[in-house]
């Protein structure tokens, strides 16, 4: 077939040392979506996170010939954020990310596909949550996803059942604009950043095996590094959110404050509370005004 006349898709691996498992995931793409004819043509790229042992040797034996090294772990934010620039630097019609653990599975690939090449979505994240563990996740993580499930739903107002699945699909229009500003956790961005752009988002059930090689890079420390970040964001992406009931507060409690010295005759420090308070009740609205003009014209 003429390559040309199809949309060009790029799917990205980050990875970091999994040597034991990468082949089979980048085989699996070859078999699936390389050799066989689909209604796009696929490209891999793999983003080797400054591992210390053999997966980029292994990616490259595997018939990969787009390689991006880091000479240290940067964190699998990093390495998708570098992914996802590459793919559009490289006129990717369509990004895929996937892990290089073999606990998404390749074949639910086109499921994230299609969705946007027939322009019903610019964002797909499959959802294990709606598609079937292969294992019984322990409770811990089970809580865990399903608290920042939970809080990105509602600091977005989407309906997000898995803010931190490995397995997620961009179109070109999203590529060309989005931002992360961590190096960490890059699903949770990226739906908030999907949402604050007016991205048309998609979830997809798909399947989740348990991890049989490598180790997590998830511990008791996740919620502490994430937190930050996820506020940082919210407040990054949706300034007046922020600025707005604040500056309104300390207005109202300015204009509470002067009806209770108009009645009780209190003095001269009640009046400047009451400009302190009010002055910077205005001053917090114009500088989240500010932010969000700001941010509009990103």
């Amino acid at each position: 077939m003429t390559l040309e006349k199809y949309p060009y898709v790029i799917i990205i691996i980050p990875a970091h040392n999994e040597e034991a498992s990468i082949a089979t995931v980048i085989k699996k793409i070859q078999d699936n979506y390389v050799v066989q004819n689909k209604n796009y043509w696929v490209e891999i790229i793999v983003v080797d996170d400054g591992s210390s042992d053999n997966t980029a040797k292994v990616a490259k034996e595997s018939g990969v010939s787009r390689i991006i090294s880091h000479i240290k772990n940067r964190g699998l934010g990093a390495a998708t954020r570098i992914g996802l620039q590459r793919a559009y630097e490289m006129g990717a019609d369509v990004a895929v990310k996937i892990d290089a653990d073999f606990q998404h599975d390749p074949d639910d690939i086109d499921k994230l596909i299609q969705p946007i090449l027939e322009d019903k979505a610019d964002c797909v994240f499959g959802s294990r949550f709606n598609g079937g563990l292969k294992y019984t996740m322990p409770f811990y993580r089970s809580m865990g996803n399903r608290f920042f499930s939970y809080l990105v739903s509602k600091l977005t107002g989407l309906k997000v059942t898995d803010a931190q699945t490995g397995l997620m699909a961009f179109s070109k229009r999203y590529l060309k604009d989005f931002e992360m500003i961590s190096d960490y956790n890059e699903t949770q961005q990226l739906i908030m950043d999907a949402n604050s752009k007016h991205m048309r988002i998609m979830e997809i059930p798909v399947v989740f095996y348990k991890r049989k090689s490598g180790k997590s890079f998830i511990s008791w420390r996740y919620p502490i590094k994430v937190m930050p970040t996820i506020i940082r964001f919210f407040y990054y992406a949706n300034p007046l959110k922020i600025f707005l009931p604040l500056g309104v507060l300390l207005i109202a409690a300015g204009v509470t404050l002067g009806i209770k010295i108009m009645l009780a005759g209190e003095g001269f420090f009640g009046d400047a509370t009451i400009s302190i308070l009010v002055i910077g009740g205005i001053q917090i609205l114009l500088f989240g005004m500010l932010a969000d003009i700001i941010g509009t014209k990103r």
